[in-house]
């Protein structure tokens, strides 16, 4: 008995609210127009334009190159797997790319990608890992493409396993 009266009085005033109210609507004048003066034509300056961008020089890797040592294992940081996860800036031998670090488990260690290189060799990277101090970059197949170490909180520097190349990635 209780639960129908209530259920009674919150109908009656669902119904009431939404019924037509007896007071009537406020009313908003139209703003009136704003006056303005005549129209003044004048010539315009000549655009300024931009210097012209210079256009990227192509890497080449065909150029041979002096190998390259590594850094010093005992001045490295030490690094951890958070700390390499994003994206990167990757040089080697002139040229830049990009390179992605995640941790997704991926054959030799976690995944990694690179957009916008030119030498087959860092195109080849899509794997990473973690090996001491070492970053260890690698191909599809588990080969090892690149060994790096920290040389700053974000900066590595190493050299590519085939050609024995400089190469870095740091953020920025």
């Amino acid at each position: 008995m209780r639960i129908s009266v209530v259920a009674s009085l919150l109908s009656s005033l669902a119904l009431a609210a939404c019924g037509t109210s007896s007071q009537p609507q406020s009313y908003i004048p139209p703003l009136t127009a704003y006056p303005t003066g005549p129209v003044a034509a004048q010539t315009l300056p000549p655009p300024v334009t931009a210097p012209a961008a210079q256009p990227p020089v192509a890497a080449t890797t065909t150029q041979p190159t002096a190998p390259v040592a590594m850094p010093d294992a005992s001045t490295a940081t030490e690094v951890r797997k958070t700390d390499l996860v994003g994206g990167w800036t990757l040089a080697s031998a002139g040229e830049t790319c990009q390179l992605s670090m995640n941790l997704t488990t991926w054959s030799g260690g976690y995944r990694a990608s690179t957009r916008g290189c030119a030498s087959d060799e860092l195109k080849s990277i899509n794997a990473w890992e973690i090996n001491g101090k070492e970053v260890l970059l690698k191909d599809p197949s588990g080969a090892v493409v690149a060994r790096l170490m920290a040389t700053a909180p974000t900066r590595f520097s190493g050299q590519t396993d085939g050609t024995k190349r400089g190469v870095q990635f740091y953020r920025g």
